[in-house]
């Protein structure tokens, strides 16, 4: 099974490393692609006006200078180059930090995995709460396990699929297994943090994620709240408002 790896944390981050690592262990086929620094936050852009280069580091292993997007397009056009040669998935993360509700929308790590998926290959995305990996081997255990799970289901898995997966942070023993969830709400984003330096300027910056709202019990904020199960959230990739069709419709006619 072939995978391409990457994330919006940079290739040196320990945590793409480890993960890496545990799935080459487990004889997994495996290409690290991904951005040559941080970009947490970049979402699903793409370099426009910039060019965008790819330096090979070793066999496996390639840093790309543009987003978490562009490291999957130019990995699976320059490094697997073939469509016939694409992987089975592409992994993104795991991310240092939580990936729920409209956090999909800013993810780098999100926006990695669904490109991914908008160039035919299904796309995971791998997140953990907090600010700092206190269980990481644990995470990237998780991360085997789900592989593993898509590899001997692959005939219930005709379509390519974008799945959005938050893991406890917390030792193995204390995760009881999977949850299929759906999207939460959460309170908007703490305003902007004024700040001036020491030339004077004033700068931004951003604020905290808001606030958990209580919702349904399988939505992905409340499951990941209660810190017991990993929150696997399906998602679509062209959010069309169906409901809305006819409404515009009757709009439109009085124009």
């Amino acid at each position: 099974m072939k995978i391409l790896l990457t994330n919006d944390d940079g290739f040196t981050a320990e945590s793409v490393n480890v993960v890496f690592d545990i799935l080459m262990a487990n004889g997994y086929d495996v290409t690290l692609v991904a951005p040559e620094r941080n970009c947490s936050g970049a979402g699903h852009s793409i370099a426009v006006y910039n060019p965008v280069t790819i330096h090979q580091i070793s066999e496996r292993i390639y840093c790309v200078a543009s987003t978490p997007a562009d490291s999957v397009r130019l990995g699976l056009q320059y490094v697997y180059k073939d469509v016939a040669n694409y992987p089975d998935l592409v992994i993104s993360g795991i991310n240092m930090g939580e990936n729920l509700s409209e956090d999909i929308y800013y993810s780098g790590t999100v926006g990695a995995a669904r490109e991914g998926v908008l160039n035919g290959v299904s796309g995971l995305a791998f997140s953990t709460p907090g600010r700092q990996f206190n269980h990481l081997k644990a995470a990237a255990e998780i991360v085997l396990q789900l592989v593993e799970l898509i590899k001997y289901n692959k005939n219930l898995l005709i379509n390519k699929f974008l799945w959005n997966i938050n893991i406890p942070n917390t030792a193995l023993e204390n995760i009881k297994g999977f949850v299929a969830t759906t999207l939460g709400r959460r309170e908007l984003h703490l305003p902007f943090e004024k700040q001036i330096t020491p030339r004077g300027q004033t700068v931004y910056w951003q604020g905290d994620s808001g606030l958990i709202r209580l919702g349904a019990a399988n939505s992905d904020v409340m499951v990941a709240k209660g810190g017991e199960y990993v929150s696997i959230t399906p998602l679509e990739i062209f959010p069309t408002a169906h409901e809305q069709l006819s409404q515009l419709a009757e709009i439109l006619k009085q124009g």
